[in-house]
């Protein structure tokens, strides 16, 4: 890439971070008054209405991509301190465990020992490794197995891979992953994908993505264990 289609890049992400401030800042408010709504409604009446907790689900789906907007207009707030990387992959873990068991999806961790904590946002590595392996389920709705592998290199970088064994992404969509609003999903935004990519970068981290149709999709990220 030279150095006008670096600039025009930075330009067009610059641009549509403002517009992703300024649209994630409009819906937030109604949101939440939503959520509140429905959480008051259901306490009122937690038998009579099992469409409750949907909404709810619901409604946390669509802050999650305002989240994400919103990190586009303000991708600086990180916030260094030291963290664990095997409680950020169980966190993650957690948190997705219940859609993966519904899709027949089978979870293979493999950590290495005495890795040492990092320098890192936790709650934004967070967010990265919960899109990642919510990337890799939703490749994945009749079944199958992710492996995820945490080790060090270097005695100074932090590895970690999530491989799948779903649909995969044809070679020619590879190198647009990360732009903004290009998806391979039917009903996805690219969002999800950018701010993960902008995050790691932000740690002064790599993010490689190889993949084959039929095959899977393997996901590499590197991350320094200290910053500066």
């Amino acid at each position: 890439m030279n150095v006008n289609e670096e600039l025009r890049k930075k330009e067009k992400f610059a641009l549509i971070g403002q517009m992703a401030a300024a649209i994630g800042h409009e819906i937030r408010n109604p949101l939440s008054s939503l959520k509140g709504f429905t959480q008051l409604q259901q306490e009122r009446n937690p038998d009579g209405n099992q469409f409750y907790p949907i909404m709810i689900e619901e409604i946390d789906r669509i802050n999650s991509i305002v989240d994400d907007l919103m990190y586009l207009g303000k991708p600086k707030g990180i916030k260094f301190e030291s963290a664990h990387i095997e409680e950020i992959i169980t966190y993650t873990h957690s948190i997705t465990k219940h859609q993966a068991e519904r899709q027949g999806i089978a979870f293979e961790t493999t950590m290495a020992d005495s890795i040492p904590p990092l320098e890192c946002d936790e709650k934004r590595l967070k967010q990265v490794f919960l899109n990642l392996i919510k990337n890799a389920i939703e490749s994945m709705p009749e079944g199958g197995k992710i492996q995820v592998l945490v080790k060090c290199v270097e005695d100074r970088k932090i590895y970690i891979s999530i491989q799948d064994e779903g649909y995969g992404i044809a070679e020619e969509s590879l190198p647009n992953l990360g732009e903004p609003f290009f998806t391979t999903k039917k009903d996805g935004t690219g969002l999800g994908l950018l701010v993960t990519n902008q995050i790691i970068k932000d740690h002064n981290g790599e993010l490689k993505i190889e993949s084959e149709i039929g095959i899977g999709t393997k996901v590499k990220v590197m991350l320094p264990i200290y910053q500066g």
